[in-house]
């Protein structure tokens, strides 16, 4: 049981800082490109800061259900080599989904704040801008605070638990 706590800690230690890593580098990537963002910006920094949080959030709770599935998939006293691939493969399938729906959070909450002003967000970002990257900022976390938990719940659902005895 010790072992199994073991591999559960290292497994979210590497998917955590994988989807941490993932981000920043794609979300990095896209806006320097796009929007031709320098990196010497507190403006962007400040931004990046609150999608890298966001992400922690929505990870975590995807995290969350993942150790729930090796703990349920690995039950006895014994750690099973099958058990444990099978376990692995919920993680990565659980951690695509983490990072799929962060996506979606990011986009969708900078996509639609940017939609509703009738400023250029982008361009007062590029200009240094911290207030609206303050605001972009606390959006985007607000909206992975709401998000979270259901998308936790979501991998929890996939989790093949067996059927619970009805009592009439």
């Amino acid at each position: 049981m010790k072992s199994l706590i073991i591999i559960q800690v290292i497994i979210t230690f590497l998917a955590g800082l994988t989807a941490l890593f993932l981000m920043y580098k794609i979300m990095n990537y896209f806006m320097k490109k796009k929007f031709k963002i320098e990196e010497a910006n507190n403006a962007f920094a400040i931004l990046q800061v609150g999608i890298l949080i966001s992400t922690s959030f929505i990870m975590a709770s995807v995290m969350s259900a993942a150790v729930n599935a090796v703990q349920f998939l690995n039950t006895g006293g014994s750690v099973q080599l099958n058990n444990v691939l099978t376990s692995l493969i919920y993680i990565i399938v659980f951690i695509v989904i983490g990072m799929l729906f962060t996506f979606a959070v990011i986009f969708s909450s900078i996509f639609i704040f940017f939609q509703l002003t009738n400023i250029n967000e982008w361009e007062q970002i590029k200009l240094n801008n911290i207030p609206t990257s303050l605001i972009s900022a606390a959006l985007i976390l607000g909206l992975a605070l709401i998000m979270d938990d259901y998308i936790g719940h979501l991998c929890e659902a996939l989790i093949p638990y067996p059927d619970v005895i009805q009592i009439r």
